[in-house]
């Protein structure tokens, strides 16, 4: 019955979203061409889908500790790591996205909550090797298998910090102080990630970018990205569906557009 929900509002969406052209924001249409619509092939997104391929054959399971809303594929504490890869990590269309919005942003400093088998945490730490990503995980199985992942592409810009988010994200936020970038793909609660919002725009600047995974993944998560939408400090929000993007910037008039991608 989820899936049937999800297939309505994504036809919705389909319906209903634009493409560049009728964008009249020069700063938007600037990051709809350039970032969401750019289709340049890079060297690191040929390594990263290889490691992904290379996870997808894996015949290894791991036990699963889920401190958020769990799947909605697989309930089981038991799930092979092909699955993971298969159902929870990025696909490489959305990992290109996040690697482009990185670089477009020129983030330093990167948060990132749910680390995964860190596919995404990849795209990130390629994007720009001089930035720190501050990956936020609660498995310490997961986080085995994301270590070995970041050492096969000798990533060494990554500090994965582990336990329930509700216990590390405040304290890990006063040392980071300001954060550029933030991805927020853990949980999928609507009051978890409304409060994981209000943290990070504590220590975020007016250039800081924030992408919310999964908007439409829940009841809860929809109302979630509608508060995000909302909310005062929120200016330019990108609805791409699966993703939703959100620009702080105070020169910016307050607008949604659903872009199609």
């Amino acid at each position: 019955m989820q899936h049937i929900k999800i297939l309505i509002k994504y036809i919705w969406y389909y319906i209903t979203s634009k493409n560049e052209h009728s964008v009249h924001s020069p700063f938007v249409y600037n990051f709809v061409v350039n970032v969401i619509y750019n289709k340049n092939q890079i060297e690191d997104f040929e390594k990263i889908k290889l490691l992904k391929q290379k996870l997808i054959k894996s015949k290894d399971k791991i036990k699963i500790v889920d401190f958020g809303a769990g799947s909605n594929i697989n309930k089981s504490k038991e799930r092979q790591v092909k699955d993971i890869a298969i159902n929870s990590a990025k696909n490489e269309k959305f990992g290109k996205l996040l690697y482009r919005t990185s670089q477009f942003s020129k983030a330093q400093n990167i948060v990132e909550l749910g680390t995964s088998l860190a596919i995404s945490t990849c795209y990130l730490a390629k994007a720009n090797p001089s930035s720190h990503i501050y990956s936020f995980e609660g498995c310490p199985e997961t986080i085995k298998i994301a270590k070995k992942n970041l050492a096969y592409l000798d990533i060494n810009n990554v500090s994965i910090i582990e336990g329930d988010f509700k216990l590390t994200l405040e304290d890990k936020l006063k040392k980071i102080k300001t954060v550029d970038f933030v991805f927020i793909d853990g949980n999928h609660q609507e009051k978890a990630t409304i409060q994981y919002f209000n943290l990070t725009l504590k220590h975020s600047h007016n250039d800081t970018i924030f992408i919310f995974d999964d908007i439409y993944w829940s009841k809860g998560m929809e109302n979630a990205w509608n508060h995000i939408k909302q909310h005062d400090q929120s200016t330019v929000t990108i609805d791409l569906f699966f993703v939703g993007i959100v620009f702080i910037k105070k020169e910016l008039s307050k607008e949604n557009f659903i872009i199609r991608f």
